[in-house]
């Protein structure tokens, strides 16, 4: 998406060393800042330079945003031993990232279909079969895991707010839904953490 990065040789593959190998050197990574950004514009594939107050890259913050959040809550997952839910996170990472894709290239065919819509819904249904729901107004911050997974739920929140106002609602009805859903699977999510962990309530 960035588009503003160069390869270290002009070519993909590294320059070979005399035995055989890859030779590294200090240029084989590609620089991280071009200061083509300095400006307050960024290149967007297919549209050109954009400022970055402009809606689409504000709908591709908002969901990396997401995605690192959900990232993080993965790897407590993983550490409180919650392998299902970890597996889980890593495959709603792949969804946003297929989320960005319709938004990065609206005119190309839609990276999220009616299944992807069904994944989550079936997620849904299954995580609910799993979890008590509380019946009272939730206070985020009943176990660490819970609390980032409310985080990353906001934050998708935020993200289909974005997705309305950038006109998307309508070119990807699709990444819409599924931005829905992944904020309702989210907060089944974070209270399914939460009762993981009863002793944190004190």
């Amino acid at each position: 998406m960035r588009g503003d990065s160069i390869t270290a040789w002009g070519k993909d593959e590294p320059e070979p060393s005399a035995k055989g190998g890859a030779r590294m050197t200090e240029s084989d990574n590609p620089p991280i800042s071009t200061r083509r950004g300095d400006d307050g514009t960024t290149t967007l594939l297919g549209a050109g330079r954009l400022s970055k107050a402009d809606a689409p890259i504000v709908v591709l913050g908002d969901i990396d945003e997401a995605s690192s959040f959900l990232g993080l809550a993965r790897v407590e997952a993983s550490t409180a031993g919650a392998s299902g839910m970890a597996n889980l996170l890593l495959d709603l990472q792949r969804l946003v990232y297929r989320v960005m894709g319709d938004v990065a290239m609206p005119k190309e065919q839609n990276f999220i279909v009616e299944g992807d819509v069904a994944f989550l819904d079936d997620s849904l249904e299954e995580w609910r079969g799993r979890t008590d729901l509380p019946n009272e107004f939730v206070i985020p911050g009943g176990s660490r895991l819970g609390a980032l997974l409310d985080v990353a739920r906001s934050v998708v929140r935020r993200a289909e707010r974005s997705l309305v106002a950038g006109g998307y609602a309508e070119a990807h009805p699709e990444a819409l839904r599924a931005v829905n859903r992944l904020s309702d699977l989210l907060f089944v999510l974070a209270r399914n953490a939460d009762g993981r962990h009863d002793l944190s309530r004190g």
